[in-house]
Order: C-alpha cells, then sequence, then structure tokens
C-alpha cells in the first residue's frame, strides 16, 4: 500500500509517503516551518516527495491526514486537500490524531517511561493526553482532554515530561515537539484498529455554540 500522508496541525508542516514494506515502512518527507498559520505550501512539499520518490500521482491507494487538534486552518488545508483528491481519483482517505501521531514519534526518540502531550487550545487552555512509552510503543495511558494552563505548570514543578509544538516558550521546562507526517502514515500500518474508520473531521473537544443575531430593521 501507498500512502500520502498530511500533517499540517503545527507550524511545521509535513507531508509524506509511506509504502508498507517489511517490518520499518520506508519514508519520504517534505517539511516546511510556515511562520503563519494561514500560510501552506502544501503543494510544492507533495510534488517535491512525489518527485524524490519516484511515485507518480495514480500510484496512491491513500491518504491519511493528521486532524489534530491544532492549527484551524492548516488541518482544514489538508483535509481539503485530501478531499479534493478522493474526488478526482476515488484515493481512500483516513484522519489520524496529530496527538497520536507526536507520542508514537517521542517514543521512538527519548528513553522509556511516561509522557504527556500538550497542544495550545487558546482561552488559556491545552490539549493535554498522557502516554507511556516502551520499546518504541507509545501506550496511551489517560486519553485527550481540555486542560488549563496551571494544570501543565503543575505537572512540570512535580518533575513529569511534558511535550508539544511551541509549548518551550509557554512553560520553562516543557519540551518541543512536532508532530510530522511520517508518524501519521506510520499509524495507518501499526495501529489499523484506531485509524480505519476514523473521518475526516478535526479534533476539537469544545462544543460549538452559536447565537442567532436579532433580525435587522430597517426604516
Amino acid at each position: 500500500m501507498k500512502i500520502l500522508a498530511l500533517e499540517f496541525s503545527s507550524a511545521r508542516r509535513s507531508v509524506a509517503l509511506v509504502e508498507s514494506s517489511g517490518a520499518v515502512p520506508p519514508v519520504v518527507m517534505a517539511t516546511a516551518h510556515e511562520a503563519s498559520g494561514r500560510a501552506t505550501r502544501a503543494f510544492r512539499l507533495i510534488t517535491a516527495a512525489l518527485r524524490d520518490a519516484g511515485w507518480e500521482r495514480e500510484v496512491l491507494d491513500l491518504i491519511a491526514v493528521g486532524i489534530g487538534p491544532g492549527s484551524y486552518h492548516g488541518i482544514r488545508a489538508a483535509i481539503a486537500i485530501a478531499e479534493g483528491w478522493a474526488l478526482a481519483r476515488k484515493t481512500r482517505q483516513v484522519g489520524v490524531s496529530s496527538v497520536a501521531a507526536l507520542a508514537l514519534q517521542w517514543s521512538r526518540e527519548h528513553v522509556d517511561g511516561r509522557f504527556a502531550v500538550a497542544v495550545d487550545a487558546q482561552r488559556g487552555e491545552f490539549y493535554r493526553a498522557d502516554y507511556l512509552a516502551e520499546a518504541g510503543v507509545a501506550r496511551e495511558v489517560q486519553p485527550l482532554r481540555l486542560v488549563k494552563a496551571a494544570e501543565i505548570e503543575s505537572a512540570l514543578r512535580a518533575g513529569e515530561t511534558v511535550c508539544g509544538p511551541d509549548v518551550t516558550g509557554r512553560f520553562g521546562g516543557a519540551q518541543e515537539a512536532f508532530p510530522d507526517a511520517r508518524a501519521v502514515g506510520c499509524l495507518v500500518f501499526e495501529a489499523p484498529d484506531t485509524t480505519a474508520s476514523a473521518p475526516l473531521e478535526p479534533i476539537y473537544l469544545r462544543e460549538t455554540a452559536f447565537v442567532k443575531a436579532r433580525p435587522a430593521r430597517f426604516a
């Protein structure tokens, strides 16, 4: 299976081409850091990755998308690309938690032990999920939830490991980590039960509320 993975939930945007081949899927990845949350050089990255892998667009079997939580614009841009691609070429799509992808990366790049992933949710709150890393595998021990910034600060004071995108400027002792498309693609192979039916809908834990405006009166 040949997968195009898109991860735009943070300022570090990336695309990856992942192919199932043996125990470790080979990967080709292209990355860009976007200073503006509304900027996305998506098609330039996709073209670069396809060129480096020697793949044509027609060979893709599935598009995996990091669906957050994270950048409102970035996630929707990735979903729009996947849905447009599916409409044109009937390519299958699947959504993958960006937090789960980051946890997979962390478990493979650091020592075993418990850690928390934190993502800015605005309004003084953060998305937080807790994992236990063991031999390159991240096992979720507390699910994704909304917490106050004070809880993250308290966890750091207690000596807990906290990682996430752009957290070092907000919390002393936190460690910078960005989800990437390589992990998004690998999760499709390594955790199919958690991704096989995930829809392309952004992960947000707040309920959406609208207030209907009063009708305007005209003289």
